[in-house]
């Protein structure tokens, strides 16, 4: 899955967030393509968002039985 602008403004909406010119650049540009040969799903942009603009810094994939998965740094 790639984010939209579109996407992302549904995601500002359903989490009562505004998000600045500066973050929804650096989120398109990070979402806006799939990072060859991992794919994206809805779950990994939502929980690499909101570290993002709890942390100013996206989660770190970690390899987990062979495929790309979040991984939070002290955050829970």
């Amino acid at each position: 899955m790639t984010l939209t602008k579109k996407d992302l403004r549904n995601w500002e909406n359903s989490a009562f967030t505004l998000l600045a010119s500066e973050q929804e650049h650096a989120i398109l540009e990070r979402f806006g393509t799939e990072p060859y040969p991992h794919v994206w799903s809805e779950k990994e942009i939502a929980v690499q968002i909101e570290n993002y603009l709890r942390h100013g810094e996206f989660v770190k994939p970690v390899k987990v039985n062979g495929s790309c998965q979040p991984r939070s740094e002290g955050t829970f």
